[in-house]
């Protein structure tokens, strides 16, 4: 039982790569939940690296790795929270944001 938080996580990227191919708007929540999820999976497994570090050298390279797992995820949530117009409409449309009309210019 212990590979069971491993086998949910599974599970739930299944289903989230086959609602990613539909674009419906629950995705968009799951894809919260399954962010979530990978940042506790990455602060679990650094926190021990960090903990079960002997040196200085092996902390810091733990210490890089957690940052550099913070970096990243820092820049998918940015990106998923930006993206939420994509979910929620017809497959291949997306809705126009207000303000991006490009054809017309400011002088006309």
């Amino acid at each position: 039982m212990e590979n069971a938080p491993y086998f949910i996580f599974a599970a739930l990227c299944f289903l989230f790569s086959i609602g990613l191919q539909k674009r419906t708007i629950w995705m968009w929540y799951l894809g919260w939940v399954l962010l979530f999820l990978y940042a506790g999976f990455t602060a679990e497994g650094s926190f021990f690296m960090l903990y079960d570090s002997v040196s200085v050298a092996t902390q810091g390279l733990a210490l890089g790795y957690l940052l550099g797992k913070i970096f990243l995820w820092g820049i998918v949530t940015y990106w998923w929270a930006t993206h939420r117009h994509v979910f929620g409409g017809r497959r291949g449309t997306q809705q126009k944001r207000a303000g991006t009309d490009m054809s017309k210019s400011p002088g006309a």
